[in-house]
């Protein structure tokens, strides 16, 4: 039962993220990557942070507590900058595409390091995930050539994510998903005070109809979303939560190219399909 909840949360975290993905490329017309992270983030963290002060703050080790705070930064500070960057340069269906590969090694390294389960029928599916980035990788901009900026950006996003998808999976055994993911974001929020010098000119641009969207934004993306996945990862672990939110690229996808316009190309018609065959069977044999 727990784990039929933990894939119903993951579900649920899969959807509001497609939503904020398609969303944040609407906002980034108005605004520049590092501007919507910085302000998503703070205002994230006004509402976490009363109420994880409220409920209670975790008995955690000075060790932990270190974790905390370090996947905190690489999690939301860098790593959601980094996609965002990403997905303005690739677009919103190809930048979702290429980090399907980020269940994959999260799956792996929860493996070997917290015993999470580790089938065949995963294993298949990881290799028709790999097998679509590939192809999604391959694939040249509108001008021809394969934007490799943008491509570097959106697989250092994945890999810190990894990190802080399996401290996250670690801290919430026996503590509220609620003030973990909370405390992250919060020591995300406040490490992203130190770029305020770079985003003034954006906030000042912001009219009322831009702070909404990106009110809007932050509801679904970092608070929903993120609370979401955080009490899947507790029903279900990471090594089955990770992957069943990997429908979310797919929902982004299709959001894209009907809301956005953006391209429809054969090699991103084959990505989604294999996409969608490879969350299958993870899902299927988790």
């Amino acid at each position: 039962m727990n784990v039929t909840l933990g894939v119903i949360l993951a579900l649920s975290a899969a959807f509001v993220w497609a939503l904020a993905s398609v969303l944040s490329k609407v906002s980034m017309r108005e605004v520049n990557p590092l501007s919507l992270n910085v302000i998503r983030l703070l205002l994230s963290a006004l509402f976490y942070v009363p109420l994880v002060l409220y409920i209670g703050v975790p008995g955690f080790s000075a060790l932990q507590w270190t974790i905390l705070v370090v996947s905190g930064v690489l999690g939301f500070t860098l790593a959601d900058w980094f996609f965002l960057e990403g997905m303005n340069l690739l677009g919103v269906s190809r930048a979702a595409i290429l980090v399907t590969v980020h269940p994959i090694i999260t799956m792996f390294v929860a493996h070997y390091t917290l015993g999470r389960p580790l089938t065949l029928g995963l294993l298949l599916g990881a290799l028709f995930i790999v097998v679509a980035v590939l192809v999604i990788a391959s694939e040249g901009s509108r001008g021809g050539g394969i934007n490799w900026k943008g491509l570097a950006y959106v697989f250092s996003a994945q890999l810190l994510w990894t990190f802080a998808v399996i401290v996250t999976d670690w801290l919430v055994v026996g503590e509220s998903a609620f003030a973990v993911i909370g405390l992250r974001i919060g020591f995300g929020a406040l490490a992203s005070l130190a770029f305020l010098p770079r985003i003034e000119d954006d906030v000042r641009k912001l009219n009322a109809r831009g702070w909404g969207l990106v009110f809007i934004i932050t509801l679904l993306g970092t608070i929903l979303g993120q609370y979401f996945f955080a009490l899947a990862l507790k029903f279900a672990g990471s090594s089955i939560a990770t992957p069943v939110t990997e429908s979310s690229p797919i929902m982004a996808s299709i959001m894209a190219v009907l809301f956005l316009k953006e391209r429809f190309t054969g090699r991103l018609a084959l990505a989604l399909v294999l996409t969608t065959l490879g969350v299958l069977l993870i899902s299927l044999y988790a």
